[in-house]
């Protein structure tokens, strides 16, 4: 199977709202979302018959039936080929150290500037890192101890 040039992202989120927005701004920013769900549970059933696996998932944290830590548990598991980005309005130490510690390759803040995201996905397809800055001294200080660079 070749890979186009374009990235390919499942978006993870149960605000339909911005989901759908989301989905507009990626896909006016050259990017093809192959995915949508409202939970980690239907993203996952849906995984299992996509045709085509995305490249990134944007993952939300908040989310009912399956939320973020289970849905990022689960994809590192069956996925390991699918880069993860938290895109969540929690900020705190606990929840940025659990998503890291299931792999997660970046961080953004809902609420950042859209370009924000659209960078960070360009990163995680390049195989970098990316954390907004008010997540990245302490995503860049779990990193650094744990020598968990995938």
């Amino acid at each position: 199977m070749e890979k186009e040039n374009q990235i390919t992202i499942a978006l993870i989120d149960d605000h339909e709202g911005l989901r759908i927005s989301l989905q507009n701004f990626l896909e006016y920013s050259n990017f093809k979302v192959v995915l949508g769900a409202a939970n980690g549970q239907e993203a996952i059933d849906n995984l299992q018959i996509q045709e085509v696996l995305p490249d990134i998932c944007i993952l939300d944290i908040n989310m009912p039936l399956m939320d973020g830590y289970q849905t990022a548990k689960e994809l590192a598991e069956s996925y390991p080929e699918i880069k993860i980005l938290v895109f969540s309005s929690l900020d705190n130490k606990k929840s940025i150290i659990e998503m890291l510690s299931l792999g997660v390759r970046g961080y953004v803040l809902k609420g950042s500037a859209p370009e924000k995201l659209k960078k960070a996905v360009i990163k995680l397809d390049q195989g970098e890192y990316y954390f907004s800055e008010t997540i990245s001294k302490t995503a860049l200080s779990y990193l650094a101890e744990n020598q968990n660079f995938h």
